[in-house]
């Protein structure tokens, strides 16, 4: 019986931090905001020449405002190798709509 004393106060802490559907929905929102700076920017980035990788780079920073935002919801005090995985997230799917706008397939 002790043991179960000691064990219920961890669950239910351990509980009241599991992601709730409002949290998920705020995620999702943030995340369908940065797609849609990514995709609506490729245009005004792609020369169509350039290697679809390095205008998938300029279009995700110039999304950073967006990135930053699912960042500070998703990780409040993310470090600089979290957030290097939102950019380089972002990057990849910026490259991905800079070839989906070019009418190729996705490497």
């Amino acid at each position: 019986m002790k043991h179960v004393l000691f064990v219920l106060p961890a669950l239910l802490l351990a509980a009241c931090q599991l992601p709730t559907n409002v949290a998920l929905l705020k995620v999702d929102e943030l995340r369908a905001a940065q797609n849609a700076c990514l995709s609506g920017n490729v245009v005004q980035f792609d020369d169509g020449v350039t290697e679809a990788s390095r205008i998938g780079r300029f279009v995700a920073m110039s999304c950073t405002v967006q990135t930053d935002k699912l960042v500070q919801y998703a990780i409040p005090h993310a470090n600089r190798t979290e957030r290097e995985a939102f950019e380089h997230d972002a990057a990849l799917r910026a490259t991905g709509f800079v070839l989906r706008a070019r009418g190729q397939p996705r490497s």
